[in-house]
């Protein structure tokens, strides 16, 4: 899961140690989320795309209908 799951800076939770995303490929990012935040900022972003995806262009940003 480290590998597909992507944090909003770009890199992969496997990138992302205790004290931030050290971009183990290019170097330190300066995104400071653990593991635990880059997988919650994921869950959080497929929430919002799930949502607008749901909603039609004449409907108003703050209305869900599920």
């Amino acid at each position: 899961m480290k590998y597909l799951v992507f944090c909003s800076c770009g890199h992969s939770l496997e990138d992302h140690q205790p004290e931030g995303c050290g971009n183990l490929a290019g170097g330190p990012c300066g995104c400071r989320r653990d593991q635990g935040g880059a997988l919650d900022d994921a869950i959080e972003r497929a929430k919002i795309d799930a949502v607008a995806s749901w909603r039609g262009a004449d409907e108003p940003s703050d209305v869900i209908n599920a």
